[in-house]
């Protein structure tokens, strides 16, 4: 019976190990989604980015990290509430 080297069976064991280690790949994209506020506190889905959006005073606008499978309709919602009072209700007004 042959033996093999070490060097082939090292060689075939990294290949191996590096074959095992690739990274899982995500069913959908990663970004972050942009949401606004509507009444009631709900979130819906942002219809122009946040370079063009311009809020009126006490609008709520949300951002969330997620991995979705499509943008619009399985995007992760922002977690807190889409209330102004919610959000910022702690905060003391400021002028200007």
């Amino acid at each position: 019976m042959r033996r093999r080297p070490p060097a082939v069976a090292l060689a075939l064991g990294i290949v191996l190990a590096l074959l095992a280690a690739t990274p899982a790949l995500a069913a959908g994209y990663r970004y972050w989604s942009f949401w606004d506020g509507s009444a009631g506190g709900q979130w819906s889905y942002a219809t122009q980015g946040p370079s063009l959006a311009r809020p009126a005073d006490g609008a709520v606008q949300g951002f969330r990290f997620s991995v979705s499978k499509d943008a619009a309709a399985e995007a992760a919602k922002p977690r807190a509430a889409a209330d102004f009072e919610a959000v910022c209700g702690a905060t003391a007004p400021a002028d200007g």
